[in-house]
């Protein structure tokens, strides 16, 4: 009885405190950076080498390529790398760099194998002629200003190995989009905000959006090709070799998520997999010599794998249990974590991002 008492308090109380500190830190920090800047437009700009990995985007990438021409950026080079994809769209990149007289900061890379996604950037990495690395989706655009607020950031001070922008759902026709987008613009950026602002560190950067000083990236290795989340682990071997990773919720990348059941879940199924895999390889490192900051992180998320479990098993029993009574009766504990959701999300979400 003491035990599932004590569970109970633990699915309802928990989401209850953390969602009082991660809106909070959300707050503060929209507060702080009212007046950040992107980087001033008096200075030298900085080469950046934009990196994207491509499989099957034959719809998407052309579209992607003519937005990256829009950037409000005058020193760019741009690598392409097709993992072997089995549609057009390799044809689609050769005609396009033949459209713009060929394109000369534009480099298309072959692989002539499907090795995944760690792969094909490490190839890049190996090619790149700047100092920064911008990780962009084959699916994404990004905002004129994005690459300046980063690489203000990024170059403010030499520890910084990596820094993330914010996503932002562009398909939301159906209700997982617009549930999605929801998601992201309240629950994952204010998540994102209160780490940043509370630890100085976040628990992974976007990989849809993320630019890498490239000294830190070659000094971990590159890319985990062993791992199902590339951007999970890279953000964790920073940490570990003493590169801070940040957050920029001015540099926004517009992306398309998941639009039907099956290919969210397998999405956060991918997630999940990502993280327990992170978990298990630097649990070690991170009591015997991580800081704080790195034990709140990886404590957060061994709570947050427990609290799904036991909530998923609960309302298991739940309904189970209405089912075989025929009593529909709405559990106290529902009503209170809905709500709660239902306030971060549909409430204190807009607010922040305002």
């Amino acid at each position: 009885m003491l035990i599932s008492t004590m569970v109970d308090v633990y699915v309802v109380y928990y989401p209850i405190i953390l969602s009082f500190i991660w809106a909070s830190g959300a707050f503060l920090s929209r507060w702080k950076e009212r007046d950040k800047k992107a980087i001033d437009e008096t200075k030298e700009f900085e080469k950046i080498s934009i990196v994207i990995s491509a499989y099957n985007e034959e719809e998407t990438i052309e579209e992607v390529l003519l937005s990256l021409r829009n950037l409000n950026y005058p020193s760019l080079e741009i690598f392409i790398v097709d993992d072997k994809s089995s549609d057009r769209t390799l044809e689609k990149l050769y005609e396009v760099k033949k459209s713009f007289d060929d394109w000369e900061t534009l480099t298309i890379l072959e692989q002539k194998e499907n090795k995944g996604k760690a792969t094909a950037l490490n190839v890049a990495l190996q090619q790149v002629n700047s100092k920064y690395m911008l990780v962009i989706d084959a699916d994404s655009y990004l905002s004129k200003d994005a690459l300046s607020y980063l690489l203000a950031e990024l170059t403010s001070s030499s520890d910084i190995g990596a820094v993330t922008g914010r996503p932002i759902v562009r398909n939301r026709t159906t209700l997982l989009g617009k549930l999605q987008t929801l998601e992201y613009l309240s629950v994952i950026d204010a998540i994102k905000r209160a780490q940043s602002l509370f630890l100085g560190a976040i628990m992974t950067v976007s990989g849809v959006i993320v630019m890498y000083r490239v000294e830190a990236l070659k000094e971990i290795g590159g890319f985990n090709t062993e791992v199902m989340t590339e951007d999970i682990d890279v953000t964790w071997r920073l940490h570990r070799n003493q590169w801070k990773v940040k957050y920029v919720p001015k540099a926004l990348s517009y992306i398309l998520v998941p639009e039907n059941l099956k290919s969210l879940l397998k999405q956060r199924r991918r997630w999940a997999v990502g993280g327990v895999e992170v978990l298990i390889s630097n649990l070690s490192w991170v009591f015997k010599r991580g800081e704080f900051k790195h034990r709140f992180l990886l404590i957060e998320m061994i709570c947050s794998h427990i609290w799904s479990w036991f909530f998923l098993i609960e309302s298991y029993q739940y309904f189970l249990q209405m089912l075989l009574n025929q009593e529909f009766k709405v559990s106290g504990q529902i009503i209170v974590i809905f709500v709660l959701i239902s306030f971060f999300v549909f409430f204190l979400g807009p607010q922040i991002v305002k």
